[in-house]
């Protein structure tokens, strides 16, 4: 019984390795054959989108573009006439507020008359206290307080047809500025767009140094006519704060 066991183990082992290599062979081809492992080269070859035969490519809808938000224009501030109170501003007779001013200086001209009729020479002058001008033939308009256009079509007026039958007039005027000196951070002529006071001003030139004199600000109009502001009392009441006009001259003194 004993040499018949170990005759069948030795024959066993000697077959060992062939039944282990038909196992593996067979799991093997088991695995391939099933659903997880599909064969490389199907008769039914998957088609792509876009492919003649195949589904349609999917489509992406165009980027719609954003609605435009229109913008309110901002029209620029316009001077106001010289003379107005504070607080009471008023128009010219185009509806808007007038742009020349005393001490201003314009040009006007004279073109399109008729080859029998002198050139009249260009009319250079700066604006007077009554804010009015002079012209040619001894005629006087009241420019202060309008606009260069107003100016030109008032012009016209006085002379067509009473002098010509034609007549084109053009008012041109210069830049305009103020000037802000003394104890200040930034002592320049400033640009004069508009209605503006002495205490602005100085801010417009950076405003007061460590050794201003608040209490004696003087002001210089372009007549020579001198005013003095205290700040303090100034702030305080803004009657007591001037408007300043073109070529006026603000001085801040020092403080000993």
């Amino acid at each position: 019984m004993l040499q018949f066991g170990n005759l069948f183990l030795k024959s066993a082992s000697s077959r060992l390795p062939g039944l282990l290599m038909i196992c593996l062979g067979a799991l093997v081809l088991a695995g391939c054959g099933g659903g997880k492992y599909a064969s490389p080269n199907p008769q039914k070859r998957f088609v792509f989108p876009g492919e003649e035969g195949g589904p349609p490519p999917t489509q992406t809808a165009p980027a719609q573009p954003a609605p435009s938000v229109a913008v309110p224009a901002v029209s620029a501030p316009v001077p106001v006439p010289v003379g107005t109170p504070l607080g009471a501003i008023g128009t010219n007779a185009s509806g808007s507020v007038g742009g020349i001013q005393v001490g201003d200086s314009i040009t006007v001209n004279f073109t399109d008359l008729p080859p029998s009729v002198q050139p009249i020479m260009p009319y250079v002058s700066r604006i007077g206290e009554d804010g009015n001008i002079t012209l040619h033939m001894n005629v006087t308009v009241k420019a202060a307080g309008k606009t260069a256009r107003d100016l030109e079509q008032e012009i016209r007026t006085n002379y067509v047809p009473r002098y010509y039958k034609n007549l084109t007039v053009t008012v041109k005027t210069e830049e305009r500025f103020y000037f802000v000196g003394g104890e200040v951070k930034m002592p320049a002529r400033q640009p004069y767009f508009g209605r503006i006071t002495v205490l602005r001003a100085i801010d417009t030139a950076g405003g007061f140094t460590d050794f201003a004199n608040r209490s004696k600000i003087e002001l210089t109009r372009h007549n020579g006519q001198k005013i003095k502001i205290n700040w303090k009392k100034a702030i305080k009441d803004p009657k007591l704060d001037p408007e300043v006009f073109p070529n006026d001259q603000i001085n801040v003194p020092k403080s000993w």
